[in-house]
């Protein structure tokens, strides 16, 4: 399905949204249409910008860029039947299984950072969200400075190294302090791909089976998660479907960017 959505302002130039919902598609398949679509832009700058909204079939681990194979349990995966493909963007690893994934590929402004455009992307969907229904608590985007040491959270071989919903740092979407969205960005060029999950259901518990963890190990990590993550289903006290989710964000993401900018180098933004 692709919907094209234009936004206007009077004092610039934008370029229309395009934005597509596929569903049930392969790891394989989503990872390299974000790709080509972020590449096919950069030498293409009167292509819209496109908002990507989909599920997985069947369910898949995904790893960032540069994270290392050795961290899944590839066994495990092959007998539970989920899928392992590597992302291109950064971060670390997600179960992709009920729940939303997000892929914003558009052109950036290297003037505003990569916190700046990735901030407008997560702020867009915390709002378009809200449609959904009532919360007894906002979501929110954490500040740049939440008390946590960056460096220890992702530092080689702690549990928040390797999960991406094993923690909330700065910059991430939160309810109650309890991690809802996981993104990571990359560029290529001008051009800025973002992808992002959405957790719906409870079931990303599953993913410490899948790593590559000792017994303890996996355990720490499923209490981890459990405590620092959240659920459109706690957020708003009822089952929220792949779909629903989708329609709401596609009928009410909107954002305002340049249409052109100068070229920055390419950069990864870690989840």
């Amino acid at each position: 399905m692709q919907q094209e959505y234009s936004a206007t302002d009077s004092s610039e130039v934008h370029t229309p949204w395009l934005i597509e919902q596929e569903f049930e598609r392969t790891g394989a398949y989503h990872m390299e249409r974000d790709e080509a679509l972020a590449r096919e832009r950069i030498e293409a700058p009167h292509l819209p910008n496109v908002l990507r909204l989909y599920s997985w079939q069947p369910a898949a681990v995904s790893i960032g860029f540069q994270q290392k194979m050795e961290s899944i349990d590839l066994e495990a995966c092959k007998l539970a039947g989920v899928d392992v493909v590597r992302r291109p963007t950064g971060g670390r690893a997600v179960l992709h299984i009920n729940e939303l994934t997000y892929a914003v590929i558009m052109r950036a402004n290297p003037a505003e950072g990569i916190y700046a455009a990735h901030n407008r992307i997560v702020q867009a969907l915390v709002n378009a969200v809200k449609h959904l229904g009532e919360t007894d608590s906002p979501l929110e985007v954490t500040p740049a400075s939440t008390g946590r040491s960056f460096s220890a959270t992702y530092a080689p071989g702690t549990l928040t190294n390797v999960a991406c919903f094993a923690s909330s740092a700065r910059h991430e979407v939160t309810w109650k302090g309890r991690k809802v969205i996981g993104s990571a960005q990359r560029r290529f060029g001008e051009i800025l791909l973002q992808h992002g999950s959405i957790l719906l259901t409870d079931d990303h518990l599953l993913l410490p089976n899948l790593l590559a963890l000792p017994v303890q190990k996996r355990e720490e990590m499923h209490a981890m998660l459990k405590r620092e993550t959240a659920s459109f289903s706690d957020i708003f006290g009822r089952k929220i479907g792949i779909e629903e989710a989708a329609n709401a964000i596609a009928a009410n993401f909107q954002m305002q960017l340049p249409s052109s900018i100068k070229a920055t180098a390419a950069i990864s933004l870690v989840d």
